[in-house]
């Protein structure tokens, strides 16, 4: 298990993997659907991204994350729940 930062920069860069950007064009309060324009297929894709990467379950339907700092804060209560 990594520290925070590695945790934020795993996410981070993931997550620009998945919508085609640089890192540096994702913030900690980018809203995913307003912001970054996740549509419902980059939202599949980042949940089967994040449950490879972290080795986390995250249940099925709804996107459960607003702001990029919502999906960071979800995968480290995971981890520590683990």
């Amino acid at each position: 298990m990594g520290s925070t930062a590695s945790v934020e920069e795993r996410i981070i860069t993931g997550l620009a993997k998945v919508l085609n950007k640089q890192p540096s064009q994702i913030q900690m309060e980018s809203r995913l659907i307003e912001d970054l324009e996740v549509d419902s297929l980059d939202a599949l894709d980042l949940i089967f991204k994040l449950e490879e990467e972290f080795d986390i379950e995250i249940p099925q339907g709804q996107l459960p994350f607003v702001t990029v700092q919502d999906v960071i804060d979800y995968v480290q209560e995971k981890i520590k729940g683990a």
